[in-house]
Parts: structure tokens; sequence; C-alpha cells
């Protein structure tokens, strides 16, 4: 069972302590033959002579230490003698000293007590203190086991004297526990050191772990610098020891021990620059690591190349100084400096972190405040507890190897069934194999007895702050590698540049592994290179000037493109059409009189091509952003955008020139009565609109502004284009017309700019949708009682329920209902819960899945009414083909042939001159008395039975009927068809047909009448031609026609008078016809002329011509 006891400080105590009374207190601890605690004669090493005391003051100091020794064994079970060996000196005291660490194995029992570890076991201490010195080492352990028969010796915390003592503990089978820097591998040896347990982990396993890290980072080669210290010393042989097991995969290309002046840390280095890049260090002092990394930074060896691996860094204490900061005084002033060269130095460290209650800092204290109590009783001058100062670095490890010993021994008990084994060290030994939470972390004792250590791998991160990015597990000799990153470019690498080093680097240790600069190689080149560089950079730089130059042009070039001469614009009269005049409206709705000086709209022709001016009455001053504004206009291409085609700055008024769209507005096709719309045609509109915003929103231009339905118009091709977009410094100096803002936005009309938003666009969408879905004019304003100021105001108001126009699916019923509901929310109040363009675009595809465009729409329409009507059109162009065959019998039985064809088809036809043709007259003998005989009706069937029976004849020889007046009947031959010279036979048979018909004639109410014609003919030159646009005549002109004319009036009733030139012919030059000569004769206006009577045509002439 634990105790603690407190020696009695009695008069003689006090004078045992005094300077003369060593031999005394030796010669009590003789007599007494007792000394359980060390501690309490360690005033006998004082060197002052001693003075005589009384037996009885002897007696009574024998019968302190009896009552010492009786706490102790107060009803013990088992009586365990523990062993320190353990150094006191002022050079160890930061690492293992006596004063800074002892009672830590206090702070063990107390947690052994609280755990209930060996309840009945009494614990005794013996000390030795031992400077780390083999052979004392050696001679204390040997008395503590033969002199004091100690059951464990804890120490000594030196690699050295532990190897030493290890082989004396392990023949006398005493358990040795060993702490502190015990770092030698050989104590890993089992068979060799049978009793030693660690709880420090030896240098080889360290050595594995940083072959480990070379592993992963695929590094081969590796320079070593150490101190002299014996812990260094061990880990160089222990790291040769490494690179056997590690079958020779890595290589120590350099080891050298150093001092820790800077000099000689600066000439190790100088030598690793061309033999290693991985460069690893053991130092006792954290100061020297900084000295390295500020050497290092001296000489140019910080950089993406070098890796420093720093191990054992830990200081005393539970908050140690930071490794870049100086600990001399006065400081150097070069800790930025040693921060910045940090970033290429990994920390190899022993994972410390646990989960004890007992807080580092707590730790520190208590370690330092209880080495004033059992065993020690050290006294505040040998043992001073100030602030400033901290446990030893090792002062941990003491305490976990207190409590391993205790584990080991409970367990070692409890297996023996209470047995006393306390001096069976191997045994013990075997139980100390486990694991548990000590001050130093997680403790994990292999089974050869040594510490299987946890290491970690820290490093700055990309923030420049102390991170953790590698963990090793050993297991014994193999090491276990975990990353705790996930990418090692922008973590463990992040501060250099994300570049991993490589050994060797890559131009090799001496630069020599990359070839030659360029520079290096070919400086003469270089030279002859640099000089045509300049030559050719001094040509770019003309050349850069010269396009700045042509950039500018082109920019000016570009501006003239949208720049119409006012001179290039042609005023083109506004015609209106049938269908127009029957709406009401002009051809196109924007187009007024170009002499109004308040006309919006003007028709161009530009280059040939009809075009359509906007008048701005604004006066201003464009700027470059107007201009760039302009060129995008001219250049912006859209299938649903209206073409910009320019600006003409020097026009009476500022003018804008658009693209002439030939089917007008939609408020025109509204309009339009005669053209058939249905649902599709209502949703390719309203689609194209929709196409057409959502360009404009998505082009540097952002909005419209002023959408209207009279600026939505329709192409040949019957598809939308928005127009008059743009402009936005001419729109936002003009003012608005009243009517345009029955299209506003109610937060545009209360607006005092008027200027437009991508969400006022939206709802002037949803008004003309109104108007297309209704077919009505914006508001039905023709309609409504209120006027457009009035409606404008009831907008502008707003209001809970805001004013808008009707809207229903009365007129197109099979519609998508849903094109109403998206109407509405396109005029909503609120600006913000109007659906975007995009939205509204989405949302037609949706309630139409038809391919077809307006255009193809409009055709299938046509084609069905086409189909529908083709009969009718075909029974009327039968129709019309038997009408057209009357009309040109008609006009050919009024005109020739040949001038009918040429009347019909427009042509004009010229009066012409016959040399020779025969004229032939008849008038029917005693016309008036018979005609007075008879009724007029009567007169007119006489004349057409009569007539129509010549003109049988006629149309039996080449003869043309020039005209019927009254009885009197004139034709022709030779004209307007030449015959030649058969002119006068044509008309001779002709004449005699007449006269042998007439044998046969009988008048149909006066049977008994017979009909006589006088005949004259004559052949001679004629001139023909039309006379006249109102029933046209074909008439005959020329002295021939009046000579024929007298032959007939001077004729004979039944006989045929020809003139001697018709005689000529018909006997001399055609001849076979038969001719009397009358004689000479007085012919009126001819005077005397010999002429002949036709008898009759030769028998064959007359067969021939009837055949």
């Amino acid at each position: 069972m634990l105790q603690s006891s407190e020696v009695i400080r009695s008069p003689a105590y006090h004078l045992l302590q005094s300077e003369n009374w060593v031999p005394v207190a030796q010669s009590v601890k003789n007599r007494c033959n007792i000394c359980p605690i060390e501690h309490d004669v360690r005033f006998m090493k004082s060197k002052l002579k001693v003075k005589m005391i009384s037996l009885l003051e002897i007696a009574f100091l024998c019968s302190i230490a009896h009552i010492n020794e009786a706490q102790f064994a107060k009803n013990p079970n088992y009586r365990i003698k523990v062993g320190m060996i353990i150094p006191k000196s002022k050079a160890l005291q930061p690492l293992v000293g006596y004063q800074r660490s002892a009672s830590a194995v206090l702070i063990a029992m107390d947690r052994m007590r609280d755990e209930q570890l060996l309840p009945d076991v009494n614990f005794t201490f013996v000390i030795k203190f031992e400077e780390c010195h083999e052979h004392t080492a050696v001679g204390a352990a040997i008395e503590l086991i033969t002199v004091h028969k100690v059951d464990v010796i804890v120490g000594p915390p030196c690699n050295a004297p532990a190897e030493s003592v290890g082989i004396i503990t392990g023949f006398h089978d005493v358990i040795n526990n060993l702490w502190g820097p015990t770092t030698n591998a050989k104590l890993s040896d089992l068979p060799r050191f049978p009793t030693v347990a660690t709880v420090t982990g030896n240098s080889l396993s360290l050595g594995l772990a940083v072959f480990a890290i070379m592993d992963e980072y695929m590094w081969t080669e590796l320079a070593f610098i150490y101190t002299s210290s014996d812990r260094c010393n061990y880990m160089g042989i222990d790291l040769e020891t490494a690179v056997k097991l590690h079958e020779n995969l890595v290589s120590i290309t350099y080891k050298q021990e150093v001092n820790v002046d800077t000099s000689s840390i600066s000439k190790a280095l100088q030598r690793i620059r061309s033999r290693a890049r991985i460069v690893l260090t053991c130092f006792d002092n954290r100061q020297h690591f900084r000295d390295l990394l500020l050497a290092a930074k001296d000489m140019g060896m910080t950089n993406d190349e070098y890796v420093y691996i720093f191990t054992d860094t830990a200081e005393p204490g539970p908050a140690p100084r930071p490794i870049w900061q100086d600990t001399k005084s006065p400081s150097d002033g070069r800790d930025k400096e040693a921060v910045e060269a940090l970033k290429y130095a990994l920390f190899v460290e022993t994972d410390n972190s646990g989960r004890l209650p007992l807080t580092k800092e707590k730790f520190s204290a208590e370690v330092l405040s209880r080495m004033s109590e059992w065993p020690f009783y050290c006294s505040e001058q040998e043992c001073p507890n100030t602030p400033a100062l901290t446990a030893a670095t090792y002062a941990g490890h003491l305490y976990d190897t207190m409590y391993l010993y205790a584990i080991a021994l409970n367990k070692t008990i409890q297996e023996n069934d209470g047995m006393n084994l306390t001096h069976s060290g191997a045994r013990i030994l075997m139980n100390a194999v486990g694991e548990f939470d000590g001050m130093t972390g997680r403790v994990i004792i292999g089974g050869n007895g040594t510490r299987d250590p946890v290491y970690i791998v820290r490093g700055l991160n990309k923030s420049s702050k102390l991170d953790v990015f590698l963990k090793i597990r050993m297991y014994t000799i193999v090491p276990e590698l975990k990353r705790l990153y996930e990418d090692e470019l922008s973590s463990i690498w992040a501060l250099r540049n994300g570049t991993r080093p490589t050994t060797p680097p890559r131009c090799g240790y001496n630069s020599t592994g990359c070839p030659l600069s360029f520079l290096d190689e070919y400086y003469g080149y270089v030279i002859c290179a640099a000089t045509a560089a300049f030559i050719v950079i001094l040509f770019t730089i003309f050349g850069i000037a010269f396009t700045i130059r042509s950039k500018m042009k082109e920019a000016e070039r570009a501006n003239l493109m949208w720049q119409i001469p006012f001179a290039l614009l042609t005023v083109l009269e506004g015609k209106r059409d049938e269908s127009s005049v029957r709406n009401g409206s002009t051809f196109f709705s924007g187009l007024n009189d170009h002499n109004d000086p308040q006309a919006q709209y003007v028709s161009y022709l530009l280059n040939g091509e009809h075009v359509v001016g906007e008048r701005h009455p604004v006066h201003l001053h464009l700027l470059e952003s107007d201009f760039a504004e302009l060129r995008f206009m001219r250049h912006f291409d859209h299938e649903n955008i209206n073409r910009f085609i320019g600006l003409s700055l020097d026009a009476p008024i500022l003018t804008s020139v658009w693209k002439y769209c030939s089917r007008r507005s939609i408020k025109d096709v509204i309009q339009d009565d005669n053209l058939t719309m249905d649902a599709f045609f209502i949703y390719s509109l309203i689609k194209d609109i929709a196409s057409g915003i959502c360009a404009l929103h998505n082009s540097v231009l952002r909005y419209h502004g002023l959408l209207t339905s009279k600026r939505c118009l329709i192409d040949e091709r019957w598809q939308l284009k928005i127009s008059d977009y743009g402009l936005k410094k001419i729109r936002r100096n003009q003012s608005v017309n009243k009517n345009e803002m029955l299209w506003m936005a109610p937060e545009i009309l209360r607006s005092e700019l008027h200027e437009g938003t991508q969400e006022s666009d939206i709802y002037s969408f949803a008004i003309i949708c109104s108007e297309l879905i209704m077919r009505q004019s914006v508001w039905n304003i023709g309609s409504r009682k209120e006027s457009a100021e009035e409606i404008i105001y009831l907008v502008k108001r707003g209001g809970v329920n805001p004013m808008r126009p009707d809207l229903n699916l009365q007129r197109y019923q099979d519609l998508n209902p849903s094109m109403v509901h998206l109407v509405k929310e396109c005029w909503n109040e609120n600006p913000n819960e109007r659906p975007r363009i995009c939205a509204i675009i989405s949302l037609l595809k949706s309630m139409n899945d038809r391919n077809t465009n307006l255009m193809d729409h409009v055709f299938a329409m046509l084609e069905q009414h086409a189909g529908t009507l083709e009969a009718e059109v075909e029974k009327r162009t039968k129709e019309l083909i038997e009408e057209k065959k009357k009309s040109d019998v008609l006009l050919h039985r009024m005109l020739p042939k040949q001038v009918a064809e040429r009347l019909k088809l427009g042509q004009p036809v010229q009066p012409e001159s016959y040399d020779c043709v025969t004229v032939f007259f008849s008038d029917v003998v005693s016309f008036t008395k018979l005609a007075g005989r008879c009724t007029p009706l009567q007169v007119v069937n006489l004349l057409n039975d009569l007539y129509t029976a010549f003109d049988g004849i006629i149309d039996t020889h080449d003869v043309y009927k020039v005209e019927t007046i009254g009885d009197g009947y004139l034709c022709v031959s030779g004209l307007p068809k030449r015959n030649g010279n058969e002119h006068a036979r044509e008309i001779a048979n002709m004449s005699l047909a007449f006269m042998e018909s007439l044998k046969h004639y009988r008048v149909p109410h006066m049977p008994d009448e017979r009909i006589n014609l006088r005949i004259g003919i004559h052949s001679g030159p004629c001139v023909a031609g039309v006379v006249g646009l109102t029933m046209p005549r074909y008439c005959l002109f020329g002295d021939t026609v009046n000579t024929a004319s007298r032959m007939e009036s001077s004729g004979k009733a039944g006989q045929i008078h020809i003139s001697a030139d018709a005689n000529n012919f018909l006997t001399r030059i055609l001849g076979g016809f038969h001719t009397e000569s009358r004689g000479e004769i007085i012919i009126k206006g001819k005077g005397v002329m010999e002429t002949f009577w036709l008898l009759r045509a030769t028998d064959e002439f007359s067969v021939s011509k009837t055949d």
C-alpha cells in the first residue's frame, strides 16, 4: 500500500545537518543499518570537520530511522524497493536532471493509487546520482542490486550507461525501466537485454520513419549532419543500420559531425550542396536548428530544391518558444528570415498528444512543486520552484516508465495468484507489452520491451502555419505511413509553388545536368539575333503604329457605314393599294406625308431599296459611346430584329433609316379584315416578338424601351421583326407621343425620364399580345369610353386591381388557355414578379409543339383555300376561254387579225402604205325607195340577211371587209395581208359571186322584189391604219378609195364598173376575165376616164376558183 511519510525535524536532526556532523551521520547509518531513503543522508557529503555527539542523540537519530521505515511497512503484502539512477548536474537539468524530473514518479504513483494498481504494495526508493558516465553507472547498479536489494532500477537516462546497466540487470534478472534520451537501438535486443524496458522510441525507428518519408516522395539520397551528443552519435549508428534494413534503397551521400558554431554548419552545407538535397539533422538545442536555416539562407540553399528534416525539436516546458525565435541575448533580429527559411523544413517528432486529464502545464508545475515531498525532501535552494522554470524535457518519460512498471508488476502478480515474483525481471518485462495513455502520448510497448513510437511530420502550410501532414506508426521495424492531406501539391508543397523536390535535382547537384543556356552556347548568334530582333521590334513598332492608325481609319469607315447622306434619300410618294383603301389605312401605317414637319415616318428610296425613315426632332452632339452603339446596331443581325440601316445626320430633321417591311405592322394586320388569322397565326407572331425581345435583352442594347404594336413589323416572308430599337441618347432627349404611352409599363409612366427597362419590355409585350388575342386595337381604344389620357392616368395610378386590357379566348378558342395566364403575369404591377424573357420563350414552346413557321402556315392556309376553289377556278377559266374566243371572233370581224393581235398585245399599230391594192364599193339600187316601203325592223333584217350572204362569200376569198355604211359595202384585197397581184383577181371573183347570188335572193317580206347592186372596182396604191381609241376602226386612205367610189356611183344597176387600171390587171397582168369597154366618160373629180364593164371570168378560172 502506498504511504507517504515526513521525517520529523528534531533539534538532533538539525544538528546532523550542521557542518560538523557528517562522520556522526555516517556512524548513525552504520549503527542503525537502515536507510530506506538514501536522500535522507545527503548531508553526509559535507567536507567539514565533525564534533562530538552524545550517545543519547545517536539513539534518537536511530529511532527516527526506524519510525520512518515502519510507516512504509504498515500492513504490506509486497515491499518494492525502487532504485533510481539519475543525474543532478546543471548541464543535464533541462533534459533529465533530478531537480526538475524526479517527482514525476510521485505523480505516476498518484494515478496508480486512483486506479487501484498494486494496492497491497509498499514502495521505497533508493536514489543514486550519476552523471551519465558508464563506469559510475555500473557501480551504482551493482550497489543497488547487491547491497540495497532493489526490485527495479529506473534509469540511467543515457545511452552508454543504459547499455552497461542493462547487461547487469539482465544477469541478475532485475527489471530495468529506462527513460530519457535512451535511443540506442541495441537496447531493443531482447536476448541481450532480457529485462530492459524503455518508454523512449529508439533512433532506428526514427531512421526507418525518415526513410518511409523518402519512399513516399521518391527521394533516394540523403545528407546527415549531427552534433557530438550521445543521442546523435547513436542516431548516426542506427541510421546506417536502417539503410541496410531498407535494402539500400536510400543512400547517405554525406555524413558529418558538426560543432554548434555557424562556420562549422556553413562548411557542412557547402559540401552538401554538391551531394544532396535532402538534409537530415540531429541537434540537442533548438537554437541550432535556427542557425542551420539562417546559414542555408545566407548560402542560397533555401529554395524549392532543398528539404531540411529536423528531428526531436521538442523544448522543455508546456509552451515552448517557436523554433524560429532567437533564444540568445541580444537577439540577432533575423526571426523573419528564419520564418521565411522555415518553409523548406519538415519536423519529424514523436506524437505526444494524449488523452490524460492532466495537462502539460499542470504536470510541469506539479513536478517542480513536489520535489520537496517524500521521498526527496529537496530544499528550496537546491530545487527552486519559480515561474521561469519548467519540468525537464523527459520528465514525462519518467512518469510513463514508473506507470509502465506498475502495470507490468500488477499483471504479473495477478497472473501468478499472488506469488512474489517482484524479483523476476524477465517475467515482468513480458507483461509490459501493451498500450496505455501516458504523459508522452499513447505509449505502445512492443514484444522486445521497447516503445513502438508514432511519429508526426509537420511543416508550414499554405497559410504559413505549422500543420501536420503525415503520421507514421512503427510496428517494431516496420513503418506504416498515413497521409493527412488530399493533395500534396496544395498542402505540404504549397509554399514551393506546388512542386515536389526531387533527388537528384533536375539539373544535378552541380547544375551540370541541364544543357547550357541558349545565351552561353550561342553567344554570337544571340548578338546577331538581338540586332535582328531590335530591327524587328523597330518595324513592329511602326507596324503597331500603322495598325493603330488603320484601326482608327477602320473605325471611321465603320462610322461611315451608318452615316447616310440625306442627298442619297429620295422621297417615295406614298401609294394606297386597294386593300389599304378598303381598310382605311395606308400601305404602311407609320408612313405620313413627308411635307408634314410633324410626320414621324417617311418612306424613302436608298440606292434603289425601299426604306423607312424615322424622324427625331432633337438637336444633340453624339459621343464615341453613341457611335459604338450605332456601329453595333448597324451589324446587329437577328431573324426577328428589323435591320437598322443608318442615321442621316445632315437631314433637316435627324432621321434614322430602317429596312422596309412590306406586310406592314401588327397594328395593320389586326385591322385587315380580309386576312384570316387562326390560333397558330397568333402564336407564331407572339413567339417571334418574344424571340426579338430576347435578342435585344441579350445584346449590349439591353432593352427596347418603346415597344409597341406599330414597331412590330412583318416582312414578305411573314416573319415578325422588331424595329425602332436603340438610339438611347436620341430617344432620351425626344418627347414621347401620348399614344405610345398606352404600351408603357406603369413604373415607367411614373418616372420622369420614361427610360425603359427589360421589365417594361415584358409589360409592353403583354399589351401587344392582348391586341393579337382580342384582334382589336390597343386597349380597344375606339370602343372604350375612356380616352387615351384617361387610360394612361388609370394605369399610372395602379392600385390593388390595376387597370388592364380585356382578355379572353372567345375569338380563338383553340388557343392554349395558358397564353392568357402568361400575358397576365407579364403585365404584373410589380416589375420584379414579371417573368424573364427566357422563361417566356420556354413557356411558349411548351404551348405548341408544331415546328412549322408562320410562312409555311400561311402557305398551307392558301393551299387549303386554293384546293376548295380549284374546281370553281377551272370552271371560270373554261368560261373565260370561251368568252375570249367569242371576243376574238368579234374582234377579228371588226379588225384584221394581224391588227387585232397587235392591239391585244398593247402594241401600237402604225399606218402602213401599200403599193397596189384593189378596192371594192357596192350599193343597193333604189334602196331608199325600198326602205320607205318597209318598217325599220324589216330594213334591218333585210340588210342583215343580205350582208350575211355577202359575208359568207367574202370568207371564201382573200378579201377584207372594211365597213358597211347603210346599204353601202366597202371591201379591199391586198391589205393588210399582201398577196402580190392576186388582189384584182380576188375582188373580181368576189364581185361576180355577189352578182350571181342576187339571182336567187328574195326579200323575205317582199318575195316579188329583186335586189340589184351597183359595183365599182379600182386598183392602185393605198394607206391603211387604225383610227381612234374608243371603237377603233381600220380605215383606208388615198385616191384609190375615191376612184373606186366614183366607179360605183357612175355605174349601172346589175353591172360591175371597173377602171382602166383594174382592167389592166384582169386582162393583161392576170388574165382570165372578159371585160367590155364603156368608153370615155366624165368622172366627178377625175375628169374624162375610160372605164370598163366586167362581164365574166373564163371557164377555167371560174372552175378553178369554185373548186
